[in-house]
């Protein structure tokens, strides 16, 4: 049988199991920065989809959307954009903000 692959995923023909490189039910973290403040990001693949969480640093949740296409995604990135801004003003004050503007120097 032939193969071919593509970047992380492995395409088999015929009766042979696709293989991909993020499997339905694995939950993926990474850690993000947003104008001087940390927040963790959790995406968990789904058959159909991605779902998508942004929690700040003491694991509260901010944010959720389920994501199937790119245009989802586009719409799911501004929303939880405004949802960090939000979280930024609500539990920050400027003294937080000047010592984050500071921290760029």
């Amino acid at each position: 049988m032939h193969s071919r692959n593509i970047s992380n995923l492995s395409i088999k023909r015929k009766t042979e199991e696709v293989k991909v490189y993020y499997e339905i039910g694995n939950i993926i973290r990474k850690n993000i920065h947003v104008n001087g403040f940390d927040f963790k990001l959790f995406i968990l693949k789904g058959h159909m989809g991605i779902s998508i969480q942004v929690k700040d640093m003491n694991n509260v949740p901010i944010k959720h959307a389920y994501v199937v296409d790119e245009n989802d995604l586009d719409m799911a990135s501004d929303l939880f954009n405004q949802a960090i801004d939000e979280w930024i003003e609500e539990n920050t004050d400027e003294q937080d903000r000047l010592i984050n503007l500071v921290m760029k120097w």
